[in-house]
């Protein structure tokens, strides 16, 4: 696929779901530091995982700027979590909208693309935060505002869909978590 056309872009929530299972929850340490050299002196590795740099941090955590990707028990995937290595105690539990909702994509403006250096899709994996509610309520996912990662330099953003009519607290359909494990 080629670079991005003018004005904004589109990313489909599905065509990221492989880079990401790729490119952040199965990352080996010896792929992050033979890539370290294209993270322009940013930190790959945490503890646990890749980091992700948030450049302004997260809506509501303006100082939540750097989060580890761990991965969840392997009868979770594709769900993981982001720690943030910042503000102790805050995580959030993640997933590729992708394999829940099959049409969701998400518009990136130009400012946005260039301030995570994308140049192409690919470059892209999208996630979407999930809240855990207590039985028997059903998970939601924000729709509203995604996680935009370049998956080259780990430079990460929430970027918000304000024209798009999605919501902050979508329920996830279940019959997609089923098939998604």
């Amino acid at each position: 696929m080629g670079g991005f056309p003018a004005r904004s872009h589109v990313i489909s929530g599905l065509s990221v779901m492989s880079p990401l299972h790729l490119s952040i929850v199965d990352v080996r340490a010896e792929e992050l530091e033979a890539n370290n050299s294209e993270n322009k002196g940013g930190s790959w590795a945490g503890e646990n995982g890749p980091v992700l740099h948030f450049v302004e941090g997260i809506p509501g955590f303006p100082s939540a700027r750097h989060f580890v990707v761990v991965p969840l028990p392997p009868d979770l995937e594709p769900f993981c979590r982001i720690r943030c290595l910042d503000v102790s105690g805050l995580e959030f539990v993640v997933v590729p909208p992708g394999l829940l909702f099959d049409n969701y994509k998400v518009e990136v403006e130009d400012e946005e693309v260039e301030r995570l250096g994308l140049t192409t899709e690919e470059d892209a994996v999208v996630l979407v935060i999930v809240t855990l509610a207590r039985l028997p309520a059903v998970p939601t996912v924000n729709l509203l505002g995604p996680l935009v990662i370049n998956k080259r330099t780990m430079t990460a953003a929430q970027v918000i869909q304000h024209t798009s009519g999605y919501g902050v607290s979508v329920p996830i359909p279940m019959s997609s978590v089923e098939s998604a494990l």
